[in-house]
């Protein structure tokens, strides 16, 4: 398993913002089973895509670039659209399966629900907490790899 990142992101339109409060979701063994909660939940709540496949090649009809022009672990917010970085239409098409607002905080009261409090799992436990409060403030949640 790859390095995946939660992602808070606001797309309106043509633009998007993937927010400075990304989160690496590191140890691999807490992430792992956060993510098998997360599917086990339902298995859109937390599609993963790869990073490089949010651009768009122009010169070719493929998605994805091969380097990206950013760094998810950065802590600068990534803007595209307007003239900033172009969205492939792949991204385009996965941003149209992401849940809502309003199903991702149903998911997440299913999580809360699943994860038994004696065995609370610290990393877990937090991300979902985070998860939370961007569900609150209108953010959509990506899994970015």
């Amino acid at each position: 398993m790859g390095k995946y990142w939660l992602v808070p992101v606001v797309y309106e339109g043509t633009v998007m913002i993937l927010s400075d409060e990304r989160i690496a979701l590191a140890p691999q063994p807490a992430a792992e089973r956060f993510l098998q909660l997360a599917k086990s939940v339902h298995p859109r709540m937390l599609i993963p895509f790869k990073a490089n496949l949010l651009l768009s090649d122009d010169s070719e009809a493929a998605c994805g670039v091969d380097e990206t022009p950013f760094d998810l672990a950065s802590g600068k917010p990534i803007r595209f659209g307007d003239g900033m970085l172009e969205l492939s239409h792949c991204a385009e098409a996965y941003l149209d399966k992401v849940p809502t607002t309003a199903e991702m905080r149903h998911h997440l009261q299913q999580c809360h629900e699943l994860k038994a409090p004696a065995t609370a799992d610290e990393p877990i436990a937090g991300w979902l907490h985070t998860m939370n409060k961007w569900n609150e403030k209108g953010f959509s949640i990506l899994l970015l790899s």
